[in-house]
Order: structure tokens, then sequence, then C-alpha cells
């Protein structure tokens, strides 16, 4: 079992934040354990249009606790912060519960959901279904986080969609939907959507 914190912000200077991306945030997250590290913009998002969201995978929730500590006490990035602040809206804990194909990818579109009726025995099937119609139409990748805590969103599930065009995102879904197999299953697992971003992966 793996873990995602996610740490959603606006910083106030967006060149200088995109620029620390590669040269700071990334590998100093990674050199503190991180598996991976996600940033992504939001450019189609409601209110949160223009907020970034820094996530990084760990082993453990105490693995990540530790490692953001770490990084946040590293001197650069103290300094980093002081110069070119930014807004901390939220952060986020969850789990990963699936991925699928390759998650990497231009865009990421995060469905956020809740399911009242979620059956863990029949989700990898369901899973692998929604990836082949998917990976059809073009899509990279799928990842599914359950967030364990995050405030008003604990509970609720963020699915996440990996493309290089959302035009084949969006041709993707429309065979989700069209598929009378999928839209059953979702019906069964108390599927209910919350909202729909779409943003820019740096």
């Amino acid at each position: 079992m793996t873990y995602v914190i996610a740490t959603q912000l606006k910083p106030t200077d967006r060149g200088a934040f995109i620029a620390s991306i590669g040269s700071m945030i990334r590998p100093k997250l990674e050199a503190a354990g991180a598996d991976y590290v996600v940033v992504q913009e939001g450019i189609s998002s409601g209110s949160q249009t223009g907020m970034f969201t820094v996530g990084s995978r760990w082993s453990s929730v105490d693995q990540g606790v530790a490692g953001l500590g770490a990084f946040y006490a590293d001197p650069e990035v103290a300094a980093f912060l002081a110069s070119t602040p930014v807004d901390v809206a939220f952060r986020g804990t969850g789990i990963v519960d699936a991925e699928r194909g390759n998650p990497n990818g231009a865009f990421t579109v995060v469905l956020s959901a809740v399911m009242s009726n979620y059956d863990p025995s029949s989700a990898n099937a369901f899973y692998d279904d929604v990836h082949t119609i998917l990976a059809a139409a073009g899509v990279n990748g799928m990842r599914m986080i359950r967030w364990i805590a995050a405030g008003e969103l604990s509970g609720s599930w963020a699915a996440l969609f990996y493309t290089d065009s959302i035009d084949q995102y969006m041709a993707g879904f429309a065979a989700l939907y069209a598929d009378e197999s999928i839209v059953s299953r979702m019906a069964g697992y108390g599927f209910n959507p919350l909202s729909r971003s779409i943003s820019i992966n740096h």
C-alpha cells in the first residue's frame, strides 16, 4: 500500500514557482524519500483555476510526514518560500488504490466522486475494463486515490486520467458512458461525481 500527500497552493510568482519544480521541488522531495512527485496547474478547475497541486507518493504516511518536514526545513526551500511565498489552500492524504497504463501526459483530468457501495472484490476487473476503453481512445493511464484525511473530501475518491489530448479523453469518456456494463457497475457502486477539473502537468 502506498500513499499520496497532495498540497494545493497558489504562488505569488507563477514563473519562479514553475522554474523551481525541476530544479528544486521534485529533486528535493525525491531525495527526502518520495517515490514520485507530480505538479499540476489547474486550467479549467472552477474556483481552483490557477492553483497548483504538488503530489508526492510515499510508502507510509509516517514517511511522507517526515519527508515533507525535511523538505520544508531545507535551507534552500525555506529561502525560496520566504522570497516567493505561496498561499496554501489544501492538503490531503490518500491511499493509491489502483493504477493502470502510463500515468503521465501533458494533461491530467481529475474526476472527484463518492461511491456509497464500493466493492473492492470487483474493483480490479472494473478498472481493467475502464482502462481498456480509455486506452483505445488514446488516454495514457489512470490512477485511483481514496482520500483518508482531506477535510471535507475525506472518504471520497479522486480518479486521475493522464492524456496528451483533452479531446481524446472526452472521446474515451463518451465511450465509457455508452458501455452498458460500465454504467451498470458504476450505478452498483453508488458512484456520484462531485467535480471535474483539467490541469497542465509540469
